[in-house]
């Protein structure tokens, strides 16, 4: 008896990992956002992460920003693994949770190079 009740708890215990793993995640950046003449200020409001920035010898800035890609929370995902918990008794979290620790995304780098007056020059 005390296992079953103790199997019970862990239960519940691990009910909505899936769900709140896809409620979390990385969003991707707009792409449509990042063309030349645009303004710095824009480009780095954007879910990039800078690595490195350098300057060359005419002035301009060059920085790498590192994003992530295929790992954007999903609310609609959360709600259908509530309902396959609720439906039945978190067994489903077995598949669903190992389906969301696949989801990691892939890690891309994107090449900004900008002038003095932080406009964009050039891309990649």
């Amino acid at each position: 008896m005390k296992k079953l009740v103790l199997l019970g708890a862990v239960g519940l215990l691990l009910q909505g990992c899936s769900a709140v793993m896809a409620l979390n995640g990385e969003k991707e950046p707009k792409f449509e956002l990042i063309k030349k003449g645009q303004n710095r200020a824009i480009i780095e409001s954007q879910p990039l992460k800078p690595v490195t920035t350098d300057v060359l010898p005419n002035g301009n800035i060059v920085s790498t920003y590192q994003y992530t890609m295929g790992n954007e929370p999903s609310v609609g995902r959360a709600v259908v693994y509530v309902l396959l918990d609720c439906i039945s008794c978190f067994i489903s979290e077995l598949i669903t949770m190992p389906v969301e620790l696949s989801k990691k995304g892939e890690i891309r780098f994107i090449r900004i190079e900008y002038t003095r007056d932080g406009e964009i020059v050039k891309i990649g």
